[in-house]
């Protein structure tokens, strides 16, 4: 029998063991099993074999309520605990999510955590977008451009001092380069589509996968925490920044909630129509669901809908946005499986690091030389190192929904050419 085993040891003198026993708790939901004689280490032991089914489904119900509830808790407390406004409660419940995949008694199915944060970013994507004031953020998109493809010259360059550091150590090492400007250009996929094209073994994409979410989620903490006021002592302010919408026209969010309703589920109304119609126009073209494609989809129409001045004063769809967002994070941190994750050998680690490292030096020193303002570095870094999906949680904790459309821009381009440049480095080093 399949099932979760924990050890009991029994004093060394007992004879024999009850063999069967037999507890039944809540009928079919959970089943106990006390069963089988065990001589381990000459130790007896009891082994509880807990049936698998019933008890996934109770681990995965509990960590929806865990995903579902925290971040609402979370809203509460922020205005009441200085230590939840210190750390910020996006880095809460990513930590939180980490907690839960490590925690021995809670294995959520990774399925279900895949489609609670695709769906989960792709509601708070829209929902983020109607109060955007387009006409301002075209005025920001020229140094948006620039401060994005120095993001990519970094990484470029990174890869290949890390490929001349690293070949004589790490094996295919022009693969590996090739496949982390795949991933740091544009996003997983790239990586994998550059991996199969250039001829990489599968097991060097599990590798590199396990390093990647290692290093860029510590990289993804200190763009959550630290980065703006740290980029702020050598990096001009974000002019004009604000959040836009109805934060800017007044309305507050301490609104009464009875006021919020109804707007609040407007907004997600409209923001389940635009999801919709973007999965539709996927399998129309494509015959599937496209992520980047509908990615694209769900912005365009949102930034449509955002000239319609009714939708664009919508109260509470802002912070409806940062709830989704706080349960997108502690999905994310609940994929984090830090066994899996150390499986990586330590060479491939040092790779990773290294060119993460280089590649965001490289970026921060060009955009100083230029004086790129902070938040649009911070924006930029976000679409290259982590794609699109990542920009509306970094902008939400730098405080500038401004950005929202130049990292989604950037991060939707960087995604298109990022399989070109990873190939063409693959042969060049090669």
């Amino acid at each position: 029998m399949q099932g979760l085993f924990l050890n009991f040891p029994v004093r060394r003198n007992t004879q024999r063991l009850i063999q069967v026993a037999v507890v039944v708790v809540t009928e079919s939901i959970l089943e106990v099993y006390l069963f089988q004689y065990c001589p381990v280490l000459d130790w007896d032991c009891f082994i509880i074999c807990i049936n698998p089914k019933p008890f996934k489904m109770l681990n995965n119900l509990l960590t929806i309520l865990i995903i579902l509830g925290l971040p609402w808790l979370l809203i509460l407390g922020e205005k009441r605990v200085r230590l939840i406004r210190w750390i910020g409660p996006i880095v809460l419940c990513y930590l939180a999510g980490v907690i839960i995949a490590n925690t021995p008694l809670l294995k959520p199915d990774r399925g279900m955590l895949s489609n609670i944060t695709e769906i989960s970013i792709c509601l708070a994507i829209p929902l983020l977008l109607f109060s955007t004031d387009l006409k301002r953020w075209m005025k920001h998109a020229k140094k948006t451009i620039i401060s994005f493809f120095i993001s990519v010259a970094g990484v470029v360059t990174a890869s290949l001092v890390a490929y001349m550091v690293f070949r004589d150590s790490v094996p295919d090492a022009h693969k590996v380069s090739a496949m982390m400007i795949g991933v740091y250009t544009g996003g997983t996929p790239n990586m994998s589509a550059i991996g199969i094209a250039i001829g990489a073994r599968e097991e060097l994409f599990v590798l590199l996968n396990s390093a990647d979410i290692v290093i860029s989620g510590i990289y993804f903490i200190f763009l959550l925490t630290v980065a703006k006021p740290l980029l702020r002592l050598f990096l001009p302010a974000f002019s004009n920044s604000g959040k836009p919408g109805t934060e800017q026209t007044g309305t507050s969010p301490d609104s009464p909630a009875k006021k919020l309703i109804l707007p609040v589920a407007i907004g997600l109304t409209l923001s389940v129509l635009v999801l919709g119609a973007g999965i539709g126009i996927s399998l129309l073209i494509t015959g599937k669901m496209t992520a980047p494609l509908i990615i694209l989809l769900l912005t365009s129409l949102a930034i449509g809908l955002s000239f319609i001045s009714k939708v664009r004063s919508l109260a509470g769809t802002y912070r409806t946005a940062e709830y989704l967002l706080f349960v997108f994070a502690i999905a994310m941190g609940s994929m984090a499986d830090l066994a899996e994750l150390l499986s990586a050998g330590p060479q491939i680690f040092l790779y990773v690091g290294f060119v993460v490292l280089l590649s965001v030096i490289f970026h921060f020193a060009v955009a100083a030389i230029l004086r790129i303002d902070a938040d649009t570095v911070i924006i930029t870094s976000t679409a290259a190192i982590f794609g699109p999906a990542f920009v509306g949680p970094v902008a939400n904790a730098i405080k500038n929904p401004l950005v929202i459309v130049s990292g989604i821009t950037m991060g939707l381009l960087g995604i298109a050419f990022a399989n070109y440049l990873g190939i063409l480095v693959a042969y060049v080093l090669g």
